[in-house]
């Protein structure tokens, strides 16, 4: 019993991709360019490279969480163009047309070759990291392996084995999971300065394991927005341009020593 909750866990509560419908950028009013990045075993991704013409505008990459593609952010993508910030966001593998299958592994290894894409595109400039939800996890273990500018993590879990208790209350089932995806530990190890956004009434990752990701953040630089009565999904909208203004601030704020 414990074995097939698990596997449902792992594939259909950790992995929800759906296919592109065809919308782009360009719809929105957003210059884009189509980008291919190839992964160091393989693979490759699809990613939308969305560049102000400021040549000062900060650099970030955007990852994801874990359902649908590139395409159910292009309103998160209008928002941060419009705060003056140039943007990066991929699909990982098995997701919005990029090849391969999902696996942690390998959503770490997308969440490498991406950044290390920005980066080269932009030399002598460190791209800022954006991780939403089963994407903060990812964005927090490349910070800790690339030299990354600052950190967002929006509606971050604590982990993989955390949110397999919060939705399956079986016990000892953490024992059986076999995905860490453990944003906690990964933040401990690192030092960049660190927004994290929660909604109060998040009802898939609860407010709480947001908390804890920040309290257990080695950052000396750390600061935590709640948004009182957001959700997973619509933080960005309950704090209306305010959202835009914690990301825009923090991004261009001087590290402090």
């Amino acid at each position: 019993m414990l074995s097939w909750i698990v596997a449902r866990f792992e594939t259909q509560q950790l992995y929800y991709p759906t296919p592109l419908r065809g919308e782009t950028p360009a719809q929105w009013g957003l210059p884009f360019e189509d980008v291919r990045i190839e992964t160091d075993d393989g693979v490759t991704l699809q990613a939308w490279w969305i560049a102000r013409s400021e040549p000062e505008a900060p650099l970030l990459l955007f990852l994801h969480g874990n359902a649908g593609n590139r395409e159910d952010r292009l309103h998160n993508l209008r928002g941060l163009w419009r705060a003056g910030i140039s943007v990066l966001i991929v699909d990982y593998r098995g997701y919005g047309g990029s090849g391969g299958t999902p696996t942690e592994d390998g959503l770490y290894r997308d969440g490498r070759a991406a950044f290390d894409w920005l980066a080269e595109r932009n030399p002598g400039r460190l791209p800022a990291l954006f991780g939403r939800s089963l994407g903060a996890a990812v964005a927090a273990r490349v910070a800790g392996e690339r030299p990354v500018s600052a950190l967002i993590l929006e509606s971050p879990f604590t982990s993989a084995p955390d949110m397999a208790e919060r939705i399956f209350p079986v016990p000892g089932i953490r024992r059986f999971v076999r995905s860490r995806f453990d944003t906690r530990a990964a933040v401990r190890k690192i030092a960049p300065p660190l927004l994290v956004i929660h909604g109060t009434d998040d009802e898939i990752v609860p407010f709480d394991m947001g908390r804890a990701v920040f309290d257990a953040a080695a950052s000396a630089d750390k600061t935590l927005h709640a948004v009182p009565g957001g959700h997973h999904n619509d933080t960005y909208l309950v704090a209306g341009d305010a959202y835009w203004g914690w990301v825009r601030s923090f991004l261009a704020a001087p590290p402090k020593p």
